[in-house]
């Protein structure tokens, strides 16, 4: 920890053991008697005096290698201006891989991990190298290392491998800010990429690097960019419901000798050749006859395999789905019963099913197989069918609830608990009308449709915990709820379907408003939940707010925003990270996502060299004045930053470990010369 390090100045006490044993190592002279000196030479007193000069030296590098160990320790810092920072001569190497899918061409990403392994090996003294991964996110393989390290750098970038998702130069650019380098480093960008012109941002400018940085582009595309085709479509057709459309873009030198191979739910269904006379982009139809109920994985795929086989195949889900809605009301023969289901029949894909009943049957009745309940006003259920209808709701079910004077005589709904609210008024002398609502949500696309209604009464309730409020009248009151049940969820509705108390079911809205909210409800969707690799994808696109999701591998995903999951825990957004089909599990069901690459990865046409060079001539942009000391000259000017001096004093000691024996050995052999 920081707070330790003046701690180790303490290690300078260490200072008195050389000393102490260089003074032990002394040997005084004895006095013998003699008998006359007369007859002997004078000694040199010169070889004695040098004797005691080596002797000092090497007590001088002991002590010196002591101190210096101490202060490395310690950490000490020294400030510079802010202008001297970068200009050392130790360099960070930011080396970033493109992991993209163009990268996964044939022969590109074999260049490109030797190219980083030449880049790693050149690593030399003291600068550092760091390893990055780039698609749709910047990720971090490897921390900055020094040199003597670089063995775990070439390690991370054998074992790396390209994804299935795009990369946008200028998100890179973007994002390369936060791998800041220590004071005294310069910063070099080490970008090995393929050069796609499609990677290139909107702005030019957004390819500007950032303050500090020097940018080397590495290209591992190697020869011209080859001919490429993909499947770049799937779908019905839209004059025959048993013909399956395949759109197929890209070099038109790639067909005549290529064939589409259409699947569904894994079993091949048709086979076409592409016309090698043709343009592209062409356009294959395929008769599949009648699928019947149900969703289905629709995939086609090119064979054989070109240069970039990673987009040679594409996914569709097709539903054929006639979901059952059961519509409960104290008479099936009512206007409100009438007015729900004309619009609930009214919808063509999905066409409902609907099933009338009656509220003292609704008890008795199993409603797994129903996709969504309606109940015309919600008093009128008796507590046996309440609960039938709770069980139906926490299991995963969904609900549509309208409030009337039933309600009003109970206090309140039992099902989501909604009470009256104590000074709201049950019945206005003026109509109110929409005043807020939630916009963003499916069924509430047409604002000021919702506007033009006139609400003559409604059942005043406040709204239950954790309950969203969707629809606001401009009084404030609730009008339309929507609430989280154990797995499943439920749409209130504070005003019947009744003239006497607004004209909504007269409205055009209406039958869209009720028909929508059914199929979101239900998730019963005309088309198949589609995502594409790198984008957020909501799994309510799939048919409920949440679940556990499971990639083409069957493993399962994380959250988006989030480390990962714990078992059973359930997610709302996920970012596919391949193409394929994502199941969704949870409500007792499971359903598909259909997920495609980037179409904007299949273009392999690369940067012209004059792009790459007009790159490569973008200067950072000045530092910003934002926190900024002025100059006395009135320009922004950097705070000094502190350099640490740790790893000169480290290997100053060193040197001194490697030097000090060298001068004890030649001490104790000029000792040995003077005891012979």
């Amino acid at each position: 920890m920081s707070w330790l390090a003046p701690l180790f100045i303490a290690g300078l006490a260490g200072l008195a053991l050389p000393l102490w044993l260089h003074r032990f190592a002394r040997r005084a002279d004895e006095k013998q008697p003699f008998a006359s000196l007369m007859f002997l030479e004078a000694s040199e007193i010169r070889r004695s005096r040098r004797h005691e000069l080596r002797y000092w030296l090497l007590l001088a590098l002991r002590l010196a290698l002591i101190a210096l160990l101490a202060f490395a320790f310690a950490g000490p810092l020294v400030k510079m201006a802010a202008n001297a920072v970068g200009t050392g001569s130790a360099t960070l190497h930011v080396v970033v891989l493109d992991t993209s899918l163009s990268m996964r061409r044939e022969g590109v990403w074999d260049r490109a991990q030797q190219r980083a392994r030449d880049i790693v090996e050149g690593v030399r003294g003291g600068d550092r190298v760091m390893l990055v991964a780039a698609d749709h996110r910047l990720r971090v393989l490897q921390e900055p290392v020094f040199a003597a390290q670089r063995g775990v750098v070439t390690g991370a970038i054998a074992s790396l491998e390209p994804g299935w998702s795009r990369l946008d130069y200028g998100a890179l650019m973007s994002g390369s800010s936060s791998w800041s380098a220590s004071a005294g480093e310069n910063v070099e960008l080490h970008v090995i990429t393929d050069l796609q012109q499609s990677a290139s941002p909107l702005r030019f400018a957004d390819l500007q690097p950032p303050l500090g940085v020097t940018l080397d582009l590495v290209d591992a595309a190697g020869e011209q960019a080859p001919a490429n085709a993909r499947v770049a479509q799937i779908a019905v057709a839209a004059n025959d419901p048993q013909m399956i459309e395949v759109r197929v873009e890209g070099d038109a030198v790639t067909a005549g000798q290529r064939s589409a191979v259409l699947t569904v739910n894994g079993t091949e269904r048709g086979r076409q050749t592409l016309a090698a006379d043709a343009p592209f982009p062409q356009v294959l139809r395929f008769n599949v006859g009648d699928l019947g109920d149900g969703e289905h994985r629709v995939s086609a795929t090119l064979q054989p395999a070109d240069s970039l086989s990673a987009d040679d195949s594409g996914y569709a889900l097709v539903r054929r789905l006639r979901p059952k809605v059961l519509l409960v009301a104290a008479s099936v023969s009512g206007d409100d019963a009438t007015y729900l289901r004309a619009a609930l029949q009214s919808l063509a894909t999905p066409s409902f099913d609907v099933e009338m009943g009656v509220p003292s049957a609704l008890a008795q009745r199993t409603l797994e197989g129903f996709a969504a309940v309606v109940v015309s006003d919600a008093g009128v259920m008796d507590d046996a069918g309440l609960r039938q209808l709770r069980r139906f709701v926490e299991g995963g079910g969904a609900a549509l609830l309208t409030l009337g004077p039933r309600s009003l005589q109970k206090g309140g709904e039992a099902l989501t608990g909604a009470t009256l609210a104590r000074n709201a008024q049950r019945a206005g002398s003026v109509a109110a009308r929409v005043d807020d609502m939630e916009q963003s949500h499916p069924m509430l696309r047409d604002p000021g449709g919702w506007r033009s209604i006139r609400f003559f009464r409604h059942v005043p309730v406040t709204p239950p915990e954790r309950a969203n409020v969707l629809v606001r009248l401009d009084s404030g009151a609730p009008l339309l709820l929507e609430q989280s049940i154990g797995n499943g969820r439920v749409l209130t509705l504070t005003s019947p379907l009744s003239r006497e108390w607004n004209d909504l079911a007269i409205h055009p809205l209406f039958v869209r408003f009720i028909a929508e909210a059914t199929v979101w409800l239900a998730g019963a969707r005309a088309e198949g939940a589609t995502g594409q690799v790198g984008t957020g994808v909501d799994i309510g696109a799939g048919g409920r707010s949440g679940g556990a999701v499971f990639d083409p591998a069957g493993k399962r995903v994380t959250a988006l925003e989030s480390g990962g999951v714990s078992a059973g825990e359930e997610i709302s957004r996920f970012v596919p990270d391949q193409p394929g089909y994502y199941e969704v599990r949870g409500g007792g069901r499971s359903d598909y996502i259909a997920v495609n690459a980037d179409p904007r990865e299949s273009r392999l046409e690369p940067m012209t060299p004059d792009t790459v060079q007009r790159w490569l001539a973008l200067k950072p942009l000045p530092p910003s004045s934002a926190g900024a000391t002025a100059s006395p000259s009135g320009a922004p000017q950097a705070e000094p930053r502190w350099f640490p001096l740790w790893f000169w004093l480290l290997l100053g000691a060193v040197l001194l470990a490697f030097a000090e024996p060298l001068m004890a050995n030649y001490h104790l052999n000029i000792l040995r010369e003077r005891r012979e």
